[in-house]
């Protein structure tokens, strides 16, 4: 299965037009920091781009 880029991202805008303007206008700032021990930060992060159909994701990580 190919299918061009530019297709998907013709079909990802189409769907969810806000969402693709937002994400070009996002830079992340990475930030370095230190910690005591493993487990002692944990990282929480909601993904919605799949709200419309019920579907909310979340995923947890030790930072």
């Amino acid at each position: 299965l190919q299918i061009q880029q530019q297709c998907i991202t013709a079909s990802i805008h189409h769907v969810d037009p806000l969402g693709t303007v937002l994400q070009q206008c996002t830079m992340i700032q990475w930030q370095q920091y230190k910690v005591s021990r493993p487990n002692a930060l944990w990282h929480m992060d909601g993904h919605h781009k799949l709200i419309r159909w019920g579907i909310v994701i979340h995923g947890i990580i030790d930072g």
